[in-house]
């Protein structure tokens, strides 16, 4: 049962984070093979999960959101517009760019779809990762297929990274 839930908690990892599910496992003294089979679980299956949700909630909350504000009590309705107006003064105020912003836009502008397919496993997060491509790329045909194959590779050259300079 220790086993088991081992994997399972280096797979959840490396759904959400996955190039640091690797140390992660090597914690748990998983051996290479194990380390990357779960990682990959973790990856691949976190991303589909995640690009799903995102394409489903983009999708149909602007179909959802007029029944569930009709439907809404009048108190809350009077709450929840003064929270809007809260929120955007609060925007307005606010710092326009973070650094992780600008880190998202230069990305994007700078290398596209290849660049978003690339960072997704290292630098970003997958959960990040699919909401940019839901949100910019989900029209081409080509992004989800390279980003399993990134999140593929970049799970063998962590595996073999973590591998020559952590011990387990």
């Amino acid at each position: 049962m220790g086993l088991i839930l081992k994997y399972l908690n280096v797979i959840a990892i490396a759904s959400i984070k996955f190039f640091w599910a690797t140390p992660y496992a090597y914690l748990f003294h998983l051996n290479k093979i194990e380390t990357f089979v779960m990682i990959q679980l973790g990856g691949l299956f976190g991303f589909l999960f995640y690009y799903a949700l995102f394409s489903f909630l983009l999708k149909e909350i602007k179909l959802i959101w007029p029944a569930i504000y009709f439907i809404t009590p009048p108190l809350f309705k009077v709450r929840f517009e003064h929270w809007l107006i809260l929120r955007k003064e609060k925007k307005r105020l606010a710092k326009k760019f973070t650094r992780t912003n600008k880190l998202i836009v230069r990305i994007r502008r700078d290398h596209g779809m290849l660049g978003i397919v690339l960072l997704t496993p290292v630098l970003l997060s997958i959960p990040v990762g699919a909401l940019l491509g839901t949100k910019y790329f989900r029209h081409r045909k080509g992004f989800i297929p390279s980003t399993l194959i990134s999140i593929f590779v970049w799970g063998f050259v962590s595996v073999v990274f973590f591998g020559i300079f952590l011990p387990h």
